[in-house]
């Protein structure tokens, strides 16, 4: 079974035959992407597999092909007088003369904002979907179709069976991250998928920035996320697949010597590192919280420059190399029981923790529910979703020996299971009602009869994102640990579900509903869920 993952791809100017590299070792080590997001040089290339090419493919073209010359439109030579303006700026005595010897410059840029329209690379864009393998394939009447078009939008793409495209761009008027597309409705899914790929990779003052009717002003997605791991979150709720993001970077050598070097530190490199320090921070800060993000980081050299437009194919290939050795060496590392996992819990347990971290807990529960004479004979057990939209038994204590050690169930089964998926409060299955009136449950009598006969009722509490924790004011806390949840709701609303903790008692439901222990028992499962949620994240 392949692994599958979204892949987020990061901006590096003419650097992205790197990125290349990364999904040609992903795909080396079966590895199958289902959805593309991407920034700046990281849009183009994420568009590029969107639409159908393989790495192979994209190497061809980033290495092979393309000449990053021609997408300046003929402004190569002024873009090489524009990168002089910090040092020539700040080191002339002149500083009148110097303004004068670049006025020319100086009124272009003032006037449209950048030095060239991207008029080439908006064609490239739009030739490479018209050849691209998905519209190749399609029947024919829609392959004429887009042939014809003198521009692609997302729907078009739907229409394609492509894999999922998100792009980030940067609007420098309500100086936010824009994401195309912006949602799923139709108006939405008609933006141009051209433009879309065009703002994002408009590094300021090189290319004009994209400017919408709205009065919105679209320029590179860098300056608002360079590396936008977030894109996928919404399907990712739904079917819960991974993130790759493949990060280029600058390799760390000599970083100390360099910095040391105050005398040469000058405004120019000051706003730089500054940019680069807002930008780097806060995408780390995103790392931090968003869960099963494989972050592969790509040491680049230094000497080649973001906009070295007249990169040579010898540096590309050498790009293509590193991102491939190195992603590969991250892979054979990081994702090794990943790869190895053979059935559906496997892979869940590979996504989200080992069972030697999580059985520890689900015995603890077992053990002090029953020392502390509240439920009799337990057992605990996580249920996560699986891709096929039912609940799996992933981590287990008690149930070696039990027919239901494999149990899966539909997520809409209709009992406390799929209740506290929509409702997202803990609540009691009563086993002995759910043999008796199996017609009320989307569960076959035979996972049923898997349930041990002992057991009478299932504690079900929700397993929700450690922030929940880790987040709460001193008084949210204390409500946390002494309210029984009824009054808990506007604070967990906003938090993702991980799983379900589990556990099943030969306690009858009505004993546990009629006894004042009710409260305790769920906030001491709450307390074990809490640490789970940091575990499985």
């Amino acid at each position: 079974m392949p692994m599958e993952a979204y892949a987020i791809l990061d901006g590096g100017g003419v650097k992205g035959a790197a990125l290349v590299g990364c999904l040609q070792a992903a795909k080396d080590h079966g590895i199958k992407f289902i959805g593309y997001g991407g920034t700046s040089a990281g849009s183009i290339v994420a568009l590029l597999a969107s639409v159908g090419y393989s790495p192979e493919d994209i190497k061809e073209i980033m290495i092979e092909e393309i000449n990053f010359n021609d997408f300046l439109d003929g402004t190569d030579k002024d873009l090489e007088r524009f990168k002089k303006f910090p040092k020539g700026f700040l080191t002339s005595f002149f500083k009148n003369l110097f303004l004068w010897q670049n006025k020319d410059l100086i009124d272009k840029l003032n006037e449209k904002l950048g030095l060239c329209d991207a008029i080439t690379l908006t064609k490239f864009l739009l030739e490479k979907i018209k050849d691209s393998p998905k519209v190749q394939n399609s029947n024919s009447d829609l392959r004429k179709k887009i042939e014809k078009a003198t521009d692609i939008n997302f729907q078009d793409l739907k229409k394609l069976k492509c894999d999922p495209l998100k792009v980030v761009a940067s609007d420098l008027i309500s100086q936010k991250a824009v994401i195309y597309p912006q949602d799923e409705g139709e108006e939405a899914l008609n933006y141009s998928v051209i433009k879309a790929v065009r703002a994002s990779m408009c590094f300021p003052f090189v290319f004009t920035p994209v400017r919408q009717e709205n009065g919105s002003v679209l320029v590179d997605g860098g300056l608002s996320s360079n590396l936008p791991i977030f894109l996928f979150q919404k399907e990712r709720s739904i079917d819960h697949k991974p993130v790759i993001a493949f990060d280029l970077c600058d390799e760390e050598d000599n970083i100390a010597a360099q910095t040391n070097k105050t005398k040469e530190y000058q405004l120019g490199e000051l706003l730089g590192d500054m940019l680069a320090t807002v930008l780097e921070s806060s995408d780390d800060l995103l790392r931090q919280v968003i869960d099963n993000i494989y972050h592969v980081r790509i040491p680049l050299r230094k000497d080649i420059d973001t906009l070295d437009f007249s990169i040579d194919k010898e540096k590309r290939k050498q790009l293509f190399d590193k991102g491939h050795s190195v992603t590969s060496s991250f892979i054979v590392t990081n994702l090794f029981v990943w790869k190895q996992a053979k059935n559906t819990v496997e892979r869940l347990q590979a996504l989200h923790a080992p069972p030697r971290l999580v059985q520890p807990i689900l015995k603890t529960v077992v053990r002090e529910l029953e020392e502390s004479p509240r439920l009799s004979n337990c057992r605990s057990y996580i249920m996560l979703p699986t891709d096929e939209g039912k609940f799996a038994v992933v981590y287990q204590y008690g149930m070696d020996d039990d027919p239901d050690i494999d149990w899966e169930i539909e997520m809409n089964n209709g009992g406390a299971w799929s209740e506290i998926w929509n409702n997202r409060k803990p609540n009691l299955q009563n086993i002995e009602v759910l043999r008796k009136n199996i017609s009320e449950y989307n569960i076959t009598k035979a996972q049923v009869n898997k349930i041990p006969k002992d057991k009478k009722t299932t504690v079900v509490v929700p397993i929700f994102d450690w922030k929940i924790i880790t987040e709460l004011t001193d008084n949210q806390y204390e409500e946390f640990q002494n309210s029984n949840f009824q009054n808990f709701q506007d604070i967990i609303d906003q938090y993702a579900l991980i799983g379900i903790l589990c556990i099943d008692t030969s306690t009858p439901t009505r004993d546990i509903l009629n006894s004042q222990r009710f409260g305790n028992v769920y906030r001491s499962i709450m307390v074990k869920a809490s640490i789970l949620s940091g575990i499985l994240r």
